[in-house]
Protein backbone atom coordinates (compact mmCIF):
# COMPACT_ATOMS: atom_id res chain seq x y z
CA UNK A 1 0.00 0.00 0.00
CA UNK A 2 3.13 2.39 0.69
CA UNK A 3 3.10 4.55 -2.49
CA UNK A 4 6.22 6.16 -3.60
CA UNK A 5 4.51 8.79 -6.01
CA UNK A 6 3.98 11.36 -2.99
CA UNK A 7 7.07 11.23 -0.65
CA UNK A 8 7.84 14.52 -1.82
CA UNK A 9 4.78 15.74 -0.20
CA UNK A 10 5.88 14.65 2.87
CA UNK A 11 9.07 14.20 3.52
CA UNK A 12 11.79 17.30 2.54
CA UNK A 13 14.59 16.01 -0.11
CA UNK A 14 17.10 15.85 2.38
CA UNK A 15 14.87 13.29 4.48
CA UNK A 16 14.52 11.47 1.52
CA UNK A 17 18.45 10.94 1.22
CA UNK A 18 18.95 10.28 4.56
CA UNK A 19 16.14 7.93 5.71
CA UNK A 20 15.24 4.47 3.92
CA UNK A 21 12.20 3.37 2.80
CA UNK A 22 11.64 1.30 5.58
CA UNK A 23 12.07 4.36 8.03
CA UNK A 24 9.73 6.82 6.13
CA UNK A 25 6.90 4.14 6.11
CA UNK A 26 7.18 3.57 9.50
CA UNK A 27 6.72 7.31 10.07
CA UNK A 28 4.37 7.99 7.52
CA UNK A 29 2.14 5.14 8.96
CA UNK A 30 2.54 6.50 12.60
CA UNK A 31 1.35 10.39 11.57
CA UNK A 32 -1.48 8.74 9.79
CA UNK A 33 -3.08 6.35 12.93
CA UNK A 34 -2.66 9.81 14.51
CA UNK A 35 -4.40 12.00 12.26
CA UNK A 36 -6.91 9.29 12.33
CA UNK A 37 -7.09 9.32 16.24
CA UNK A 38 -7.41 13.11 15.87
CA UNK A 39 -10.63 12.48 13.42
CA UNK A 40 -12.04 10.04 15.84
CA UNK A 41 -11.77 12.21 19.13
CA UNK A 42 -13.12 15.24 17.22
CA UNK A 43 -16.54 12.83 16.19
CA UNK A 44 -16.63 11.75 19.50
CA UNK A 45 -16.57 15.23 20.88
CA UNK A 46 -19.67 16.20 18.13
CA UNK A 47 -21.48 13.06 18.81
CA UNK A 48 -20.87 12.15 15.03
CA UNK A 49 -20.08 8.67 14.73
CA UNK A 50 -19.37 7.52 11.47
CA UNK A 51 -21.10 4.31 12.38
CA UNK A 52 -22.45 3.04 15.94
CA UNK A 53 -19.98 1.36 17.65
CA UNK A 54 -22.24 -1.80 17.88
CA UNK A 55 -21.81 -2.64 13.95
CA UNK A 56 -17.52 -2.03 14.84
CA UNK A 57 -17.92 -4.84 17.10
CA UNK A 58 -17.09 -7.63 14.18
CA UNK A 59 -14.04 -5.69 12.99
CA UNK A 60 -12.58 -6.13 16.68
CA UNK A 61 -8.78 -7.48 16.84
CA UNK A 62 -8.85 -6.80 12.66
CA UNK A 63 -5.50 -8.18 11.31
CA UNK A 64 -3.77 -4.98 9.80
CA UNK A 65 -2.88 -7.07 6.41
CA UNK A 66 -6.94 -8.25 6.44
CA UNK A 67 -8.21 -4.67 6.80
CA UNK A 68 -5.41 -3.73 4.25
CA UNK A 69 -6.59 -6.72 2.17
CA UNK A 70 -9.93 -5.04 2.16
CA UNK A 71 -9.44 -1.60 1.48
CA UNK A 72 -7.34 -2.64 -1.31
CA UNK A 73 -10.28 -4.71 -2.40
CA UNK A 74 -12.66 -1.65 -2.04
CA UNK A 75 -10.57 0.40 -4.37
CA UNK A 76 -10.38 -2.20 -6.87
CA UNK A 77 -14.13 -2.31 -6.82
CA UNK A 78 -14.38 1.29 -7.01
CA UNK A 79 -12.09 1.70 -10.12
CA UNK A 80 -14.30 -0.81 -11.92
CA UNK A 81 -17.61 1.15 -10.85
CA UNK A 82 -15.70 4.13 -11.95
CA UNK A 83 -15.00 3.14 -15.28
CA UNK A 84 -18.06 1.70 -15.85
CA UNK A 85 -19.54 4.91 -15.22
CA UNK A 86 -17.57 6.57 -17.74
CA UNK A 87 -18.60 4.27 -20.17
CA UNK A 88 -22.19 4.64 -19.21
CA UNK A 89 -21.75 8.70 -19.48
CA UNK A 90 -19.78 7.86 -22.82
CA UNK A 91 -22.81 6.11 -24.39
CA UNK A 92 -25.71 8.26 -22.86
CA UNK A 93 -23.94 11.36 -24.54
CA UNK A 94 -23.58 9.69 -27.91
CA UNK A 95 -27.35 8.34 -27.66
CA UNK A 96 -28.04 12.29 -26.68
CA UNK A 97 -26.10 13.31 -29.70
CA UNK A 98 -28.09 11.15 -32.47
CA UNK A 99 -31.18 12.08 -30.64
CA UNK A 100 -30.76 15.50 -31.63
CA UNK A 101 -29.55 14.79 -34.93
CA UNK A 102 -32.36 15.44 -37.73
CA UNK A 103 -31.74 13.04 -40.50
CA UNK A 104 -33.28 13.72 -43.53
CA UNK A 105 -36.09 10.85 -43.86
CA UNK A 106 -36.81 10.12 -47.79
CA UNK A 107 -40.67 10.80 -47.76
CA UNK A 108 -42.14 7.26 -48.14
CA UNK A 109 -45.27 8.62 -49.67
CA UNK A 110 -45.04 12.25 -51.97
CA UNK A 111 -48.44 12.82 -52.42
CA UNK A 112 -48.82 12.24 -48.60
CA UNK A 113 -47.88 16.22 -48.15
CA UNK A 114 -50.19 16.81 -51.40
CA UNK A 115 -52.93 15.31 -49.44
CA UNK A 116 -52.74 17.23 -46.25
CA UNK A 117 -52.24 20.09 -48.09
CA UNK A 118 -55.27 20.22 -49.75
CA UNK A 119 -57.36 18.90 -47.12
CA UNK A 120 -55.99 21.93 -45.08
CA UNK A 121 -57.12 24.34 -47.63
CA UNK A 122 -60.74 22.76 -48.28
CA UNK A 123 -60.58 22.78 -44.09
CA UNK A 124 -60.30 26.87 -44.80
CA UNK A 125 -62.41 27.40 -47.87
CA UNK A 126 -65.66 25.60 -45.91
CA UNK A 127 -65.14 28.43 -43.28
Amino acid sequence: MWNHALEKSLFTPQEISTMGAPQRRTIYTASLEAHIDRLHAQLLTHALFPVPFEKLDCFRGLNTKTAKSMVAGLHRDAAELRVKRLELERAMHSLRSQLYVQPAVPQAYPHAQMHHTAIAMRRHSLD
